[in-house]
């Protein structure tokens, strides 16, 4: 199974920055940026040059494309409706949308999405950072799929194109 991710109405290029690098660490197939076509991404540690990145104008255009794609669009996302993430048995390539740090997903673009999932929380925050929701996410999705990961070398991983080196 392949990830990818859409980062839609993100603001922040700091958190921009994260999210290329969590989803590289988490073997997204790819990172959609939608809106803004000219973005910095600070923080990413050099991800952003090993990390394949597309954009669209529109949410709706992206979800159009992957869809036709065969991916299953799922927003990441607090609604009434949403499935707990520690319940859905992910079985498909799947889209996860992250939307803006302030405001989320609008009721428009979840409507976009085949699902919605929310990450339960026990705290006394109400919500989490855009960049911990999609490193969660992605987390479950990757336990779900066959992916091996990557090999550790002391307290790293090896990058897939180092895995080789290793004994």
């Amino acid at each position: 199974m392949q990830a990818v991710v859409i980062l839609h109405n993100i603001e922040k290029n700091t958190n921009l920055g994260q999210l290329i690098r969590t989803c590289n660490a988490l073997g997204v197939k790819q990172v959609c940026v939608v809106g803004r076509k000219r973005y910095a991404s600070y923080g990413n540690k050099n991800t952003h040059s090993t990390t394949s990145m597309t954009h669209f104008f529109t949410l709706a255009t992206a979800c159009e494309f992957y869809r036709a794609e065969g991916y299953h669009i799922t927003a990441v996302e607090i609604t009434p409706t949403a499935q707990s993430i520690n319940t859905v048995g992910f079985s498909q390539n799947t889209v996860f949308v992250m939307g803006n740090e302030g405001i989320g997903l609008s009721p428009a673009a979840v409507a976009l999405c085949d699902s919605c999932v929310y990450i339960p929380q026990f705290g006394e925050g109400a919500s989490i950072n855009v960049n911990v929701a999609c490193g969660v996410a992605l987390n479950t999705f990757m336990a779900q799929s066959s992916r091996r990961e990557n090999a550790m070398a002391g307290e790293k991983f090896v990058a897939k194109s180092k895995s080789h080196l290793l004994p």
